[in-house]
């Protein structure tokens, strides 16, 4: 059986019997940009030390939730992921808290819940996370027949002369019936 010492170095541990500890350091430890000094790396990859790994704090679990309870919006607002609920929903859900945006209830595991613009598309709102909410299919549906009132009718501007708008649909003059006044 072999020693440590002389089978690797110089019998006192030294990799590089003639080589100066200066060079040791460079050679092993080189220094990269934005890491501290004697931290093993090539060049390539670095092995980080723990005071490299950022600290995130959770917050407990309910002593009641469990993962397989269908307790779908508790899971998605707390870990932004669950089966069967689409990622815009559940950052949506951490977002506003697992509260509906429009009554201010919290979502319940069989509640109806709609992704709901805040300025609609049809009225020229983009289709982005800051124009998006959660909100209860009723809560939207009362939000919805509030927009088509406090929203004006849209009307295209420099329309031909011989069409016209006839129940919100764009008709040609000619097809107009003559009973109709027009």
């Amino acid at each position: 059986m072999t020693s440590y010492g002389k089978d690797y170095g110089d019998g006192q541990g030294r990799w590089h019997p003639n080589k100066s500890s200066k060079w040791v350091k460079g050679k092993y430890f080189p220094k990269v940009k934005g890491t501290q000094n004697w931290v093993l790396n090539d060049g390539e990859y670095i092995l980080n030390q723990h005071s490299d790994v950022p600290i995130v704090r959770h917050i407990k679990v309910k002593c009641n939730k469990s993962p397989y309870d269908n307790d779908w919006t508790y899971w998605s607002s707390r870990i932004g992921k669950y089966p069967g609920v689409r990622k815009e929903v559940t950052t949506l859900l951490k977002r506003q808290k697992g509260k509906c945006a429009s009554c201010g209830l919290t979502f319940r595991p069989n509640d109806l819940i709609e992704v709901d613009h805040i300025k609609p598309r049809s009225k020229g709102g983009d289709n982005i996370y800051k124009n998006k909410q959660l909100l209860h299919r009723h809560c939207h549906d009362s939000k919805t027949a509030s927009d088509k009132k406090t929203y004006p009718k849209f009307k295209p501007r420099g329309l031909p002369e011989n069409y016209i708008w006839i129940d919100d649909m764009l008709t040609l003059m000619q097809d107009v019936p003559m009973t109709r006044d027009v």
